[in-house]
């Protein structure tokens, strides 16, 4: 029993002064004896010692043949686990300091904004970048790109009303910084089509929803990248195409303005996706499916998104500890009687969303074993969501929805650095990789939720240990927010 209090002492202490000397956490270090998780190659290596220089990894070996200098500071890692830094896929910032914080604290190290104004966003990616603030790499699409009238934030949204507009859109974006194009619900065919075929002229993946006007088959033909939310569930519906004819009328929505009767939107959207539910078709899906992995079109479906969504009056009900990290005028907006995405919502939504958010995850299963690649993503702003704490309640949700905890993690770690192209950088724990990682106390691969059970995170080669995390998180709380049981 001393030995076992003995050897902890010892290793919270070495953990502790690495903190205390930031000139060795920035320049060189080793993790020892520490099992490393290779979420690529699907396997664990036991008994190893993680060097790191600088912002990279310098070497990977077996601890029986390490040699770690004395001169650089040695952290016994015996018991811990290491997983490649996480990403999340789908982010909005609310308070770009306060979430980018929570995100550490998460070993939440990338992060694809999937739509923000240039001026708030690309400062804040480029300094990151430039080794200037502390913060997790950011992918960032700049404006979203919609057609007129839209219903996204106006601050952050470009229109386009026909094809030429939509090609200048894209190469006044590319101009600003934007790493993809993010489309969204309203724009029309045309545009849409001459939007991909711009993007693809100047190699820039373009990403997002599925537009109204075209099918999913139609999304993943044309190149878009990844489609985001619950998507799949069009994609399973032989009802699609008159979907997209129903969408494209807008009769609804401008007499939903005209009577200031907002109803009408939700009970609109209720018939719609009950049509598409009536008319599922497996078949139908599966070849979706398959067309969606061999074009390599990757799907985001923001399974915390959904649920906040569907069971809403249930999370309001319940409280979350979390609600410490949200201020009392965002808490506000989050009850359902005061949100613009909820307080609108007619019986028969409701029913609808609870009749699909089981499809939903079935589907997601189905599509995963048809090939199809999947991203973790949480659409931070929607009620309930929580920056870097999200992320890890998406994974739990993709094992709920039945892939295995390594698929899961792959969701956040392997497949986000495919699908940007970082494959050589990130994802891995290997030599010559980004120092990005996250050190944990418990296996992932046997239980997904050990993901959050954090004892250190080396961000872009700087090693923060669980005392810092925890600062960082006390200074994430917002005073007027109040922590619910």
């Amino acid at each position: 029993m001393y030995q076992f209090v003995h050897s902890r002492i010892l290793l919270i202490l070495s953990w502790v002064l690495l903190l205390a000397v930031p000139a060795l956490a920035q320049m060189q270090f080793a993790i020892t004896h520490v099992t490393v998780i290779d979420p690529a190659a699907g396997k664990s290596l036991s008994d190893m010692t993680v060097v790191v220089r600088g912002t990279a990894i310098e070497s990977v070996t077996a601890a029986k043949h390490a040699h770690v200098p004395v001169s650089i500071a040695s952290l016994p890692g015996k018991g811990m686990f290491i997983v490649p830094g996480l990403w999340d896929m789908h982010v909005h910032f609310r308070d770009t300091d306060r979430d980018l914080r929570m995100d550490i604290a998460n070993g939440v190290l990338g992060i694809r904004n999937m739509g923000g104004a240039a001026k708030d966003v690309f400062p804040v990616r480029d300094a990151i970048a430039a080794g200037r603030r502390l913060g997790p790499k950011i992918v960032a699409s700049g404006p979203i790109v919609d057609g007129p009238n839209s219903w996204s934030n106006p601050q952050f949204t470009a229109s386009v009303s026909n094809p030429a507009e939509a090609r200048a859109l894209v190469h006044s974006l590319k101009q600003q910084g934007s790493d993809f194009i993010k489309v969204y619900d309203g724009l029309s065919r045309n545009a849409y089509f001459a939007l991909a075929d711009e993007t693809k002229r100047l190699r820039m993946p373009f990403a997002g929803h599925v537009t109204g006007a075209i099918t999913v088959r139609e999304a993943s033909e044309a190149g878009q990248r990844s489609l985001e939310h619950n998507v799949i569930l069009r994609a399973s519906a032989t009802a699609e195409a008159e979907h997209t004819r129903q969408v494209s009328d807008q009769s609804v929505f401008a007499e939903a303005i005209q009577t200031k009767n907002f109803s009408l939107i939700p009970a609109n959207i209720a018939r719609e996706d009950s049509a598409m539910l009536d008319h599922f078709n497996q078949a139908y899906a599966d070849e979706t499916y398959r067309l969606l992995a061999k074009n390599g079109t990757f799907i985001t479906p923001t399974f915390v998104t959904e649920r906040a969504l569907t069971f809403i009056d249930d999370l309001d009900r319940e409280g979350d500890p979390r609600m410490q990290y949200v201020s009392a005028d965002e808490r506000r907006w989050w009850k359902p009687e005061n949100g613009m995405l909820t307080k609108y919502r007619t019986p028969e939504y409701i029913a609808a969303r609870k009749r699909e958010y089981p499809v939903l995850m079935f589907q997601v299963h189905c599509a995963r074993a048809l090939g199809v690649r999947f991203l973790a993503g949480t659409d931070i702003t929607i009620p309930y969501t929580f920056p870097g704490f999200s992320l890890h309640d998406e994974l739990k949700l993709f094992v709920e929805a039945g892939f295995t905890p390594l698929e899961a993690l792959q969701t956040a770690t392997t497949n986000p650095a495919l699908f940007l192209g970082l494959d050589q950088t990130w994802g891995r724990i290997a030599k010559g990789y980004s120092a990005n990682f996250v050190v944990l106390a418990g296996n992932p691969l046997t239980d997904i939720s050990n993901t959050s059970k954090i004892n250190g995170v080396v961000v872009n080669g700087k090693f923060l240990n669980r005392a810092k995390l925890d600062r960082m998180l006390r200074e994430s709380r917002v005073t007027n927010a109040i922590a619910i049981k």
